[in-house]
């Protein structure tokens, strides 16, 4: 049976993205602010507020259908592997118009709006269809180290990003 896509997902993970773009300036500064927003202007602060938007609603979800995802055993499971990867992948389809030596100039705004929306639906695309999956302890372990990585790296990188490799340009 065909379920349908959870819209209220994508209004709110949009909403809560745009929070977390502008919590630094609402909050004024300062640690809390940098942690959970945009302190260092950089892709990965972007990665950052995609996975603090993602958790935040898979955590509403829980709530919502805690008596549905109980018993199905892999519901965090699935999130946290979504919630490590999926900014990845996104920032990678984000990339290809400038690996394709395309320069967005004034439509950079536009494009990254959109492109947001497209990731997170992405996103939560993805955790109906994997919540339904049974992962092998292995793999199970493996997501543990990789939630625990980006979350890790999520705050690390809150007050110095490595390389300029993420540094917004």
């Amino acid at each position: 049976m065909k379920s349908k896509f959870a819209w209220w997902k994508l209004i709110v993970g949009y909403l809560l993205f745009v929070v977390f773009h502008q919590i630094y300036d609402i909050l004024g500064g300062g640690t809390l602010a940098s942690i959970l927003g945009e302190g260092i202007e950089s892709i990965y602060a972007h990665m950052k507020m995609y996975f603090y938007a993602y958790l935040v609603v898979s955590v509403v979800d829980y709530f919502l259908r805690r008596g549905q995802v109980a018993s199905s055993g892999s519901f965090w499971n699935s999130r946290m592997l979504i919630a490590s990867s999926f900014p990845w992948m996104s920032i990678a389809i984000w990339f290809v118009p400038e690996a394709l030596g395309m320069h967005l100039g004034n439509f950079e705004l536009a494009y990254s709006l959109v492109m947001t929306i497209v990731g997170l639906y992405f996103a939560f695309n993805l955790d109906k269809d994997l919540e339904n999956i049974e992962f092998r302890p292995a793999v199970k372990i493996f997501i543990w180290i990789a939630f625990a990585a980006a979350l890790i790296t999520y705050v690390g990188f809150s007050f110095h990003v490595p390389n300029n490799f993420f540094i917004a340009q």
